[in-house]
């Protein structure tokens, strides 16, 4: 027992460590404005936290802290697999809010963690052991398909995420394959070692592995984020989503109101852009006027029939894009950073704005490459 604890009790720390570390990586790159970055960035620290809990558990010195260390432990490995399932589903397609039932089970469930219905006993033979959960059998193999069930699903999505992946640029889907077959190994060892020592009685003596593995697809996972070459794999999910609505204009402008560039798809009719600017100025302030609880804050989309208008704002400029079609995450992904890299390369100018749009440097080169995907895919 002592050779398993030692193998057992330090690997957690290594786990939180990577976890937290893409934590504060995606929020140093401020990747947390869209749905899929939010549910990301959530079941990254969820993650971290189960692993910080297990490490917590294996030095607690009194049943008390155990049992707070095991509810922390249970609590945020089910709300981890929520947020992995509404991650890879959203990343996969469009953000509904009907999604968040997702959450629902994970809510339900916590409550209990902390309760002796759901842990009766804790034991261990000596102090230098480690304390061995004995859990309510019945509502623990519930609890592992509650958590199962999502962490499937999401695994599912990856893997369709995957294909698509490997479909448009097969050298990057080695990456995403590596991605996907580290996880899936762990979210299986896990549903087959926790799972099954946790509602089994008979097992229950022997210390599962809790979060060890985890440290694995955290290190693939920071390999993947990390700008290590130009191929990315939210680039080429982007040029493959874009078949899913049609650019029809874009705009970029000024705070004050003046259109510093505009570009419509060729071919259709055009768009007054200092009226169209001057109207969506209107609109904004009539709705932070006439709602005081939305002051503070800014207009993101308006839609009509299958026509949406995007909205993003920066520092000194919003982005405005007119489509056809369903917007995604990583259109919007693709709005911000380009807004951010634009304010970036023309600071000086921005602060001192004279109103005149030649002054500003790479906002004609931004509108094309928005247009760039729908024409790569032959749009």
């Amino acid at each position: 027992m002592s050779l398993s604890f030692e193998l057992l009790k330090f690997p957690p720390i290594i786990t939180a460590v990577t976890w937290y570390t893409i934590v504060a990586f995606q929020v140093r790159r401020d990747r947390m404005r869209t749905w899929t970055e939010a549910f990301f960035l959530s079941g990254c620290f969820f993650v971290a936290t189960y692993a910080l809990s297990d490490f917590y558990f294996f030095q607690a010195g009194s049943e008390e802290q155990a049992r707070l260390a095991a509810g922390l432990s249970l609590s945020s490995v089910t709300l981890a697999s929520s947020f992995f399932l509404l991650f890879s589903k959203v990343y996969l397609g469009k953000m509904r809010y009907v999604y968040l039932i997702a959450l629902v089970p994970a809510i339900i469930f916590i409550p209990f963690f902390f309760s002796r219905i759901f842990l009766p006993a804790l034991f261990r033979q000596q102090a230098s052991d480690p304390w061995i959960p004995q859990f309510e059998p019945s509502l623990f193999g519930l609890w592992a398909i509650v958590m199962g069930v999502p962490a499937l699903l999401g695994l599912y999505y990856l893997f369709q995420t995957h294909r698509i992946v490997k479909g448009q640029n097969p050298r990057l889907g080695k990456r995403t394959a590596a991605i996907f077959g580290t996880l899936a190994a762990v979210v299986f060892s896990g549903l087959f070692t926790n799972a099954l020592f946790g509602s089994v009685p008979s097992l229950q003596t022997i210390p599962p592995p809790f979060s060890s593995l985890l440290a694995i697809p955290g290190a693939m996972t920071l390999y993947a984020l990390a700008p290590i070459s130009r191929e990315r794999v939210s680039e080429v999910l982007r040029r493959f989503r874009a078949r899913q609505y049609e650019l029809q204009g874009a705009f970029l402008v000024f705070n004050d109101g003046t259109v510093i560039a505009s570009r419509g798809k060729e071919g259709t009719a055009t768009v007054d852009r200092d009226i169209f600017a001057a109207t969506l100025d209107v609109i904004q302030n009539f709705m932070r006027a006439s709602f005081p609880l939305l002051r503070g804050t800014s207009l993101k989309t308006i839609e009509h029939g299958s026509h949406r208008i995007l909205i993003e704002r920066g520092r000194s400029c919003y982005l405005t894009l007119i489509l056809d079609g369903e917007e995604n995450d990583l259109l919007r992904r693709q709005m911000r950073d380009e807004l951010l890299a634009f304010e970036s390369a023309n600071s000086q100018v921005l602060r001192k704005w004279r109103g005149l749009s030649s002054d500003a440097v790479g906002a004609e080169p931004l509108l094309d490459r928005l247009f760039q995907p729908s024409e790569a895919f032959g749009r």
